[in-house]
């Protein structure tokens, strides 16, 4: 399902912390924007399989910034911190917006209860899911499941959502776990929560707003769900 991680582009709260100076020694994609006295660099990399857009500014001499932008965790760092020195920085910024994040939506337990219970009332118990969680890395889904483990995760970014959006995503990845297409039997099956069609909608203008690229809970370009 597309968010991305379920996959929207979220922010959360800035973070920020200091930082010591050292000399450059990155590697990667970068580009300039201005040669004077405020120089930038921005390099998209992925830091333990977390998209970053790493920021780096002459302004900055201490600080170290985390938000999120544009779908992945923007770190903004002094200009000559070293390749080094900026993943380490941006695993310990990645740490601090996840848990940010986490603090403001249900646990993982609460998620698996909340999708038996969808499961026992809208799908007459045909599916049963082993575990459910919330997942901070699906930057271009709204959420996924493994059907031979019955393990659902879900993007972060729907936590915010109306808790009728999030019972849409949670019903469109349970009844995946009994068919792995968009088959005539996997929409009978899925439009029997009411608001299904309804909560897919709600997805589609929430990327289509935010620019993800994103229409439908699985990357549908059309913004069905078939």
């Amino acid at each position: 399902m597309t968010s991305s991680a379920s996959s929207a582009s979220s922010s959360s709260s800035r973070t920020s912390s200091s930082a010591q100076g050292r000399p450059a020694s990155g590697t990667g994609r970068r580009r300039s924007a201005g040669r004077t006295r405020n120089t930038r660099e921005i390099e998209d990399l992925e830091v333990d399989g977390t998209p970053v857009r790493l920021v780096r500014s002459s302004r900055r001499t201490r600080t170290i910034s985390a938000s999120w932008r544009d779908g992945r965790i923007q770190v903004s760092v002094p200009m000559g911190l070293g390749s080094e020195g900026e993943r380490e920085w941006a695993r310990k910024m990645i740490q601090r917006v996840d848990s940010r994040q986490q603090r403001g939506q249900p646990s993982d337990q609460d998620l698996l209860d909340r999708a038996r219970r969808l499961a026992r009332q809208w799908l007459d118990g045909e599916v049963e899911p082993r575990e459910v969680v919330w997942s901070t890395r699906q930057q271009r889904r709204w959420g996924s499941c493994t059907p031979t483990t019955g393990r659902i995760r879900i993007s972060a970014d729907v936590a915010s959502m109306p808790g009728w959006v999030l019972d849409g995503v949670l019903v469109h990845e349970l009844v995946h776990l009994k068919h792995g297409d968009h088959s005539a039997e996997f929409h009978a099956l899925a439009n029997r929560y009411p608001r299904q069609q309804e909560s897919m909608a709600f997805l589609a203008g929430v990327s289509f707003a935010s620019g993800r690229g994103l229409s439908g809970p699985d990357g549908e370009p059309d913004g069905a769900v078939d």
